[in-house]
């Protein structure tokens, strides 16, 4: 590229002088342009070299500090100014704003001419164009047929390959080549950081976001006329990509749309069930047990976690979906499956990524679809469990006992609280002496100084607290009826 710093180098520039934006010496110029008109900043172009005599200011000089801001905000190169007819020198109010900016201003002498300045930069700027390939416009339509027509990326690298007789490959961010001139993308390997280095390599971006590069083989770097064919190669490459996405995600919502009916029990009759599940991985004549994880917050982008942390510990055949917050799995089902532990795996996969207390609860045995909604329910049912008592892995027969707490009525259950804890817990309200919890950890290990330990007290703290619980509630602890049923008074509670 040519750069502000080059000018000097050509020999109609020798005699100019740079005398202000110094910083900025180092900007491309791809065209030269004349100022003509006062209001020249709407028609400048980036990266453009400005030629004048100051002439359509001479009667507003003052107004050339405004214009050096205008000029660097619209991406000019540099401004070269002919000084000696209109203006004798330029104020030093220009040259401080351009040396504030970073914009370089070269002054040339009075019979420098500006055909000649215009005609040597030009022909320095077209030399590293290059000209166009053959067929230049020919290829960049075959490249935007391709992407719209679905062709893959391999065609759309050997179409470029062949217009710039350079080896051309398509890679995503991580390196993976994803299409080359001349091989199946299937076969390619992914390169190294030494090897990704050895080519030219152009962003592929899709809504702003780089999906992957387009790479160029060749020692020389590409000129600007192969760039242009370079750059119309990764917008067709981006279209592609963007499609390959907007189809995966279709496809993904279209099968947790099919399996929600499913473990709902709102999905079609028995063949079309059949014909739709065999498409996402659902087998009629297998068994499932539906398991539900819980990330407590929102996990983020929790369809690549089911891609990522799903098959490892799930065994082989269950089918894994996502549900805001929540992974959904169809757990395949056989006699000799460990469920318990197959969960406890998830769950420790799930929360590593997650980077949260993630809970998974599993339903019952479905051995039919529609067995499944029966099971789902289950799931969310010991879901709700696992929160109420702070577990992170929940199996039905772990939960037994909630479960048949809760098929009672409601009512039922808040009244029998009230009547075993009700003292208990309003002493609690008015005194903060932690009384049920005492009871609680007392009733779970049956012996007062393991307890003491558990709630880190003093074993006479605990001793105060289980004879003040006996006083309130007018309970003998000793008698194995009273403790049954403010245990189970105590989980209600929980659970409620």
């Amino acid at each position: 590229m040519l750069t502000v710093r080059d000018l000097r180098t050509l020999p109609v520039l020798a005699a100019a002088r740079t005398v202000a934006g110094e910083a900025g010496l180092d900007r491309a110029i791809r065209a030269v342009n004349v100022m003509e008109v006062p209001d020249i900043e709407e028609f400048v172009r980036p990266d453009e070299l400005l030629l004048t005599t100051t002439y359509p200011l001479r009667d507003r000089i003052e107004d050339l500090p405004d214009l050096v801001t205008a000029l660097h905000r619209r991406g000019l190169a540099a401004l070269a100014v002919k000084t000696g007819r209109y203006l004798a020198e330029l104020p030093p109010g220009v040259l401080a704003r351009a040396d504030e900016l970073g914009f370089p201003i070269l002054v040339l002498p009075e019979s420098t001419a500006f055909n000649e300045v215009i005609g040597a930069v030009l022909a320095v700027v077209l030399a590293e164009y290059g000209a166009d390939p053959a067929r230049a416009e020919a290829i960049r339509e075959r490249l935007t047929g391709v992407a719209l027509a679905g062709g893959g990326l391999d065609e759309i690298a050997r179409t470029l390959a062949g217009a710039l007789a350079r080896p051309v490959a398509v890679s995503d961010t991580e390196h993976r080549i994803l299409g080359a001139s001349g091989l199946a993308a299937s076969t390619h390997p992914a390169l190294d950081d030494s090897e990704a280095d050895a080519w030219w390599r152009f962003p592929v971006t899709i809504a702003g976001r780089r999906r992957g590069q387009v790479l160029v083989g060749g020692a020389e770097e590409p000129t600007l006329g192969q760039r242009r064919l370079i750059r119309q190669a990764c917008f067709a490459a981006g279209m592609h990509m963007a499609q390959a996405v907007a189809s995966a995600e279709l496809d993904r919502r279209m099968r947790a749309l099919f399996l929600e009916e499913l473990v709902s029990g709102t999905a079609a009759n028995q063949s079309l069930l059949r014909d739709r599940g065999r498409l996402f991985g659902w087998d009629a004549a297998r068994s499932y047990v539906v398991a539900i994880a819980d990330a407590g917050t929102d996990p983020g982008e929790s369809g690549d976690l089911a891609a990522t942390c799903s098959t490892p510990p799930l065994p082989a055949g269950s089918i894994v979906w996502s549900r805001g917050r929540e992974l959904v799995a169809l757990v395949a089902w056989s006699d000799g499956l460990d469920l318990e532990s197959t969960a406890e795996g998830w769950q420790s996969a799930l929360a590593a990524a997650w980077k949260s207390e993630t809970a998974v609860a599993c339903g019952t045995v479905a051995r039919s679809a529609h067995e499944l909604a029966s099971s789902h329910g289950a799931a969310r049912e010991s879901l709700s469990i696992a929160r109420a008592t702070g577990r992170t892995v929940v199996t039905q027969h772990m939960v037994r006992l909630e479960r048949l707490l809760l098929a009672a009525p409601g009512d039922r259950l808040d009244s029998f609280v009230v009547s075993e804890l009700g003292p208990l817990v309003e002493a609690d309200r008015a005194g903060g002496a932690r009384l049920c919890e005492t009871l609680e950890a007392y009733l779970a290990t049956g012996n007062a100084a393991e307890a003491a330990r558990g709630l880190f007290i003093h074993y006479n703290t605990m001793k105060h607290r289980i004879a003040r619980i006996e006083e309130i509630l007018s309970v003998d602890l000793r008698d194995p009826r009273y403790r049954l049923s403010l245990a189970v008074a105590l989980r209600i509670r929980q659970l409620r």
